[in-house]
């Protein structure tokens, strides 16, 4: 039986690499303590899964941008509002012999083989691994 994905989920950990190039899992609020991090906002994302299909990656409008500056992103289509948050990236989903798939957007080929931009959603109805995020529903 497939992950129930359907809601809203947050970050929990990252997969980070480490001075010695280790990667190492960190908690997001290890991450926004650690003042030599740059761009932290990302590790707030939310991942919303739709029913119909589709992956919302999206923050909550911040508190520094003007109303006009949110109107100007949603006009140029460089972002999109869903309730209070500003979508920043989305991706097909689907459940497929069982298993959560989403569509990375990767293009290309490998060894002269198309590389399939589908990838494994993994975990359990409670803690996924997406790209380098493990996530909890929010």
């Amino acid at each position: 039986m497939a992950i129930d994905v359907v809601g809203r989920w947050r970050i929990k950990e990252v997969l980070l690499m480490d001075s010695d190039l280790n990667k190492t899992w960190r908690s997001v609020e290890d991450i926004m303590a650690d003042d030599s991090i740059d761009d932290k906002n990302i590790y707030l994302s939310k991942a919303e899964f739709l029913e119909n299909g589709r992956l919302l990656m999206m923050l909550e409008k911040p508190d520094d941008i003007s109303q006009e500056e949110i109107d100007e992103m949603v006009s140029s289509g460089e972002m999109e509002l869903y309730g209070d948050y500003l979508v920043y990236e989305k991706f097909p989903w689907k459940v497929e012999d069982g298993k959560v798939m989403f569509d990375t957007g990767t293009k290309g080929e490998f060894l002269e083989e198309e590389v399939s931009p589908w990838a494994e959603i993994t975990g359990n109805d409670e803690e996924i691994l997406l790209f380098t995020y493990k996530l909890v529903r929010d």
